[in-house]
């Protein structure tokens, strides 16, 4: 029996229906849960790595059981190798190897739902720009250029914690000037995200990019993630009134 097989036993003898059924729910079936709360498959894959000895094994060999993880159906599955690199091997592996494997799992179609794609970025992606050389920002963020909508996504979500410490904003604004006009709900909302950050702390900037693209920013952005900016009503009946 395979490192990941036994791992799976583990999340299946502690799933709840009731928890699956919540989870599928609300992510409109886009993917199929197991029923397990992230904290356990957190605890669960710390033990599984010292008991099946995986941490003994080399780096190399560890990012693959990850990836092979995250290529897997379950959302579980998924977040146990998005939960090992975060906790395991971001700090340990060189920068050429982390993003090779990262692309390939775009490359792949390893994510096809929101909530999986911006549980790597926040999780993965996002804290690896903050504590890499340029390099790293430069190579994430052209990511606006794939054709997979979730690198697509990825491209602006995992700059949040740039946003928050006023780093990359060049990168930022291209990427948002580059997919704005898309009516895809998932690249407008991943916009608003940053739009809000942003407007929570440097509110000027956020403002410049609102003030820039509103025409073809959503009503949906204008009016979730625009609430900290001091026009954020005079921006909500703008947008009414340009959609009637």
């Amino acid at each position: 029996m395979n490192h990941i097989k036994k791992l799976q036993i583990r999340l299946d003898e502690v799933s709840d229906e009731k928890t699956r059924k919540w989870f599928e729910n609300y992510l409109k079936n886009v993917i199929s849960y197991r029923g397990v709360k992230t904290p356990i498959v957190a605890k669960i894959v710390s033990h599984w790595r010292v008991d099946e000895a995986i941490d003994k094994l080399p780096l190399k060999k560890q990012m693959e059981i990850a990836c092979d993880l995250i290529r897997e159906k379950k959302a579980e599955d998924k977040f146990a190798g998005i939960i090992y690199i975060q906790k395991y091997l971001s700090n340990r592996l060189e920068t050429d190897i982390l993003l090779q494997n990262f692309n390939r799992l775009y490359d792949q179609g390893a994510f096809w739902d929101w909530s999986t794609t911006d549980w790597f970025s926040i999780r993965v992606l996002d804290p690896f720009i903050i504590k890499s050389e340029d390099t790293v920002a430069r190579e994430i963020g052209s990511w606006y250029k794939s054709r997979d909508l979730w690198q697509r996504r990825s491209s602006i979500v995992s700059f949040r914690g740039s946003a928050k410490e006023n780093k990359h904003l060049a990168i930022i604004k291209r990427n948002i000037a580059s997919l704005v006009k898309e009516d895809e709900r998932f690249i407008q909302t991943a916009i608003g995200w940053l739009i809000s950050e942003l407007s929570r702390y440097y509110p000027d900037e956020a403002n410049d990019i609102v003030s820039k693209h509103f025409s073809d920013l959503s009503y949906e952005v204008i009016n979730r993630h625009t609430k900290y900016l001091p026009d954020h009503k005079k921006l909500k009946e703008r947008k009414r009134k340009s959609l009637r």
